[in-house]
């Protein structure tokens, strides 16, 4: 899992029938002190993360997994997905 910084929401008219309902939003990539670290991407965001959020994010395979309620074969076109917001690092 990596760090990322939420920037935004992604609005989509259209998307394939299993992401429908899925939130699009921008992620910065950083570190943990939240320094920048890469070019911003697109991500779904099934649990609910909100603008200025620092957030852990899985690609390729792992994110396609992220899905809810995933078939057996896992061949969403996903190719990053948020899997945590992270409130504190000690």
């Amino acid at each position: 899992m990596q760090y990322a910084i939420v920037r935004g929401t992604v609005v989509a008219t259209r998307k394939v029938n299993e992401l429908k309902g899925i939130a699009l939003k921008i992620l910065v990539p950083c570190d943990s002190r939240k320094k920048s670290t890469g070019e911003p991407f697109v991500a779904i965001d099934v649990i609910g993360a909100r603008g200025g959020d620092l957030v852990l994010w899985v690609g390729k395979r792992e994110a396609s997994m992220a899905v809810p309620n995933p078939t057996v074969i896992n061949n969403y076109p996903v190719d990053a997905a948020i899997t945590g917001i992270v409130d504190d690092i000690g």
